[in-house]
């Protein structure tokens, strides 16, 4: 399935059991999670530097935004965060699926933008 390689924001970090540390929602029809990574060393895992995922313009807002208002996903651990199967994803039509561990809750987020960048970025 294409994927506009080279055209899309790309996921650059691994965010299989990434730690989500804060969620903010809005302003807006946007939401930014804080979240840290993992880094593996071979059985090792260390924290990596935490990074902010924000997804904008987002089209599923109200779903999205009950989704992480009421659940316990705060200090919960991804499972995945990556472009979402079955659907294709292009410039400014973004299908992106968060996973959970232990807590078995998934959402596609459907928006605009996703940018995703370190404290030095």
């Amino acid at each position: 399935m294409p994927r506009h390689e080279g055209l899309l924001p790309e996921l650059v970090h691994d965010f299989r059991h990434a730690r989500v540390e804060d969620v903010t929602i809005g302003p807006k029809r946007e939401v930014s999670l804080a979240v840290t990574p993992l880094i593996w060393e071979g059985h090792n895992a260390r924290d990596a530097e935490m990074v902010t995922v924000r997804f904008g313009a987002i089209l599923n807002f109200a779903e999205v935004s009950a989704f992480l208002k009421t659940g316990p996903h705060l200090h919960s651990e991804l499972a995945w965060l990556r472009y979402a199967d079955g659907t294709v994803s292009k410039p400014g039509s973004l299908y992106i699926e968060l996973g959970f561990e232990r807590i078995d809750a998934r959402m596609v987020i459907q928006c605009s933008s996703l940018r995703v960048r370190t404290a030095a970025s």
